[in-house]
């Protein structure tokens, strides 16, 4: 089993808490990203830094993902494609997705990003807090302790 770990878009505190856990496990953890993460720099973990525009982490995870592993992604869309090869998604705040949930935050997202776009709201700062730390942790630690 590897754990993917799609490094654009995962919080500072929620990468702590994987590499914590999969070092006291031994699990395999494979960071992409768009640029180096300092936090996933670790001789035990591998990283690959992809150029190539806004997918490019997307298309490698997805290409080299198997059944049996675990994503951890806040994209809706990566997640549904990984979801199809048997791949367990959950995000940084600890939400194990299943397909109908994605499908339905992705509409979510696509109706935020037209309301954004026609100045109507406005994208509020993320803020990993405490809470999402620890409920990560637990599901993290469900998913990899019962497999």
């Amino acid at each position: 089993m590897m754990i993917w770990v799609d490094g654009d878009s995962c919080a500072r505190g929620a990468m702590d808490v994987l590499l914590n856990c999969a070092q006291q496990r031994g699990l395999d953890v494979h960071v992409v990203a768009d640029r180096p993460i300092p936090a996933a720099q670790v001789s035990w973990v591998s990283m690959s830094v992809v150029s190539g525009g806004k997918d490019a982490a997307d298309d490698f995870i997805s290409s080299r993902a198997c059944s049996g592993d675990i994503a951890i992604t806040r994209d809706f869309t990566l997640g549904i494609r990984l979801i199809g090869s048997g791949v367990t998604v959950m995000n940084d705040s600890g939400n194990i997705w299943k397909l109908r949930d994605l499908k339905a935050r992705e509409e979510e997202a696509e109706l935020m990003l037209a309301i954004r776009r026609g100045g109507i709201a406005r994208k509020s700062p993320m803020h990993y807090s405490s809470e999402a730390s620890s409920k990560f942790e637990s599901s993290l630690l469900r998913l990899i302790d019962g497999m």
